[in-house]
């Protein structure tokens, strides 16, 4: 079974992304709080082979202590030598690379260790809301600006290993069908 290990700052619509995934609302979304509080495992068998998703609290939600609390969650819980790709996600209709996500990727990536971005996928959920004709520059520049921190990250702590650059990067939106003329379902690409 490949076990898929999702992070991100709270609200950017991991939880979500596993609905969409699986096309079935299994895990409890809300516009307006945080729901995903536990490290909720997600299973599903398809014809191409069996994909775990691993849902995780959402950080940045409100202080360091709390960020801390759920790190040690999910290192209680998930063993990450067993999975087979990090899914970071992110929204693409921000304008700016904010410092809760800044805190967000050195907190993963202090608390976790460097290792966990060496198969790591870049989702950047909300991308039908980005204006098509903006679209590849927003996604362009939001690839840019988490990257070069993680790189900066790693290098400037020498981590190892060092982050060079993120496996795939996805764009998906969990609310607008298709959105896109050349889109696949993550379900395909998780099991590819």
């Amino acid at each position: 079974m490949r076990k898929f290990l999702l992070f991100g700052r709270t609200g950017v619509g991991k939880s979500s992304f596993v609905n969409t995934t699986f096309g079935d609302y299994i895990a409890e979304t809300s516009e307006f709080e945080a729901c995903t509080k536990f490290v909720e495992h997600y299973a599903y068998d398809t014809p191409l082979g069996n994909v775990s998703l691993i849902d995780t609290p959402g950080l940045a939600e409100d202080d360091e202590a709390c960020d801390e609390a759920y790190l040690s969650l999910v290192k209680a819980k998930v063993d990450l030598d067993e999975i087979y790709a990090t899914i970071y996600v992110s929204r693409l209709n921000e304008t700016r690379f904010r410092p809760d996500e800044k805190r967000t990727l050195r907190l993963l990536t202090n608390r976790l260790g460097a290792s966990i971005w060496d198969r790591s996928i870049l989702v950047l959920t909300f991308a039908a809301s980005v204006p098509e004709e903006q679209r590849e520059e927003a996604t362009s520049r939001r690839i840019l600006h988490i990257e070069e921190f993680l790189q900066t990250l790693t290098l400037e702590n020498r981590l190892v290993p060092q982050f060079r650059k993120f496996h795939e990067y996805w764009l998906v939106d969990n609310i607008v069908s298709n959105w896109a003329e050349d889109g696949v379902s993550a379900l395909s690409l998780l099991t590819a």
